[in-house]
């Protein structure tokens, strides 16, 4: 479930946080705040409800690292897709946490 809240993001991504984005293009946010923020208003253009996870493969690279690749639907409230993304994650532990540092991917 997506919370969509500035405390879960913080649980779960690392900041400064990375993106690729689809056309190329590298985003970084400073703080969870302004993630979610930018992750809404673009979700908000498409009427972006809920996400569908369809697949994940999880390879361990090192003791304080892995790497994840994802598969997921985005929906409209009423159920129909938006579209179907695929994306890879840089997950690390830092500070005796583990978060996503860096993502790459489609959606």
């Amino acid at each position: 479930m997506n919370e969509r809240s500035v405390a879960s993001l913080e649980r779960y991504l690392h900041f400064p946080h990375t993106r690729v984005m689809l056309d190329g293009e590298s985003r970084c946010w400073e703080t969870a705040r302004k993630y979610l923020d930018d992750f809404q208003s673009r979700l908000e253009e498409d009427s972006w409800h809920s996400t569908e996870l369809l697949s994940v493969d999880t390879e361990i690279i090192s003791k304080k690292k892995c790497h994840t690749r994802i598969s997921f639907k985005r929906l409209r409230r009423d159920g129909s897709i938006i579209n179907t993304y695929h994306s890879l994650y840089v997950i690390t532990e830092k500070n005796k946490s583990w978060g996503i540092l860096f993502g790459s991917g489609t959606g």
